[in-house]
């Protein structure tokens, strides 16, 4: 049985909003504390930084289009744009939850990342992991294939923010999700039959404390079968 946790040991939780990501990254580190956080807002951090250096270029090469359509997308609502939005979304902050991931593990850091622009398919190639991807990554997806339930969170996202939303505009936005989370789901499932460290859990009828239990099953599964 594993007792310690490798220090270049890095989880990516993905999920479409209102899953339960952020909530059970903490949750995770509350049973293991040796775990640091990244957000989604830590990954934008990175590219703003990266913005502000391309900005800088424009002053000696004039190439302000080519810079600004390195960002387009980023700019489009993840909540509200389909999965194509999402994919390119994804594919512009892979390159930055690299530079992450490779921090991380250089520094000894086990490291929990979160965040919606995290698509597991896109950290493989067709023979497996890209290269600079080991052993020691575990990618989960958080799925809620209950759409009633979706709603109560959602619901219970705009209360505790004191979002003026109505009862029909959360539907909106949770139907408008619907096909997102259902991608990521399938695409997700069709890579954990090839890959031991991809998993997609349907959290619609687990609690908080049942979906960590189960992610940390799964993580002290994986460290003792690898």
């Amino acid at each position: 049985m594993v007792t310690m946790i490798p220090k270049d040991f890095v989880i990516l939780l993905s999920g479409v909003s209102c899953v339960g990501k952020t909530t059970t990254a903490y949750n995770i580190l509350k049973q293991c504390p040796e775990f640091k956080m990244v957000t989604e807002l830590d990954i934008v951090r990175l590219i703003v930084r990266e913005a502000i250096n391309d900005v800088n270029k424009l002053l000696d090469y004039y190439n302000k289009e080519n810079v600004m359509k390195k960002y387009d997308y980023l700019f489009s609502s993840l909540t509200d744009g389909d999965y194509v939005i999402l994919e390119k979304q994804a594919k512009i902050m892979q390159e930055y939850i690299k530079i992450l991931i490779q921090r991380q593990q250089k520094k000894k850091i086990p490291t929990i990342i979160e965040g919606m622009s995290i698509i597991p398919e896109l950290f493989f190639c067709d023979n497996g992991p890209q290269d600079e991807y080991d052993k020691n990554l575990l990618f989960i997806n958080l799925y809620i294939s209950n759409e009633k339930e979706h709603i109560k969170r959602r619901e219970t996202r705009c209360n505790e923010r004191e979002y003026t939303k109505g009862t029909y505009s959360i539907k909106y936005k949770i139907e408008n999700m619907k096909e997102k989370n259902n991608i990521l789901h399938n695409k997700t499932v069709n890579l954990s039959k090839k890959f031991s460290n991809v998993f997609s859990i349907d959290v619609s009828y687990m609690n908080q404390d049942e979906v960590t239990c189960k992610i940390i099953d799964i993580l002290y599964d994986y460290l003792n079968k690898n």
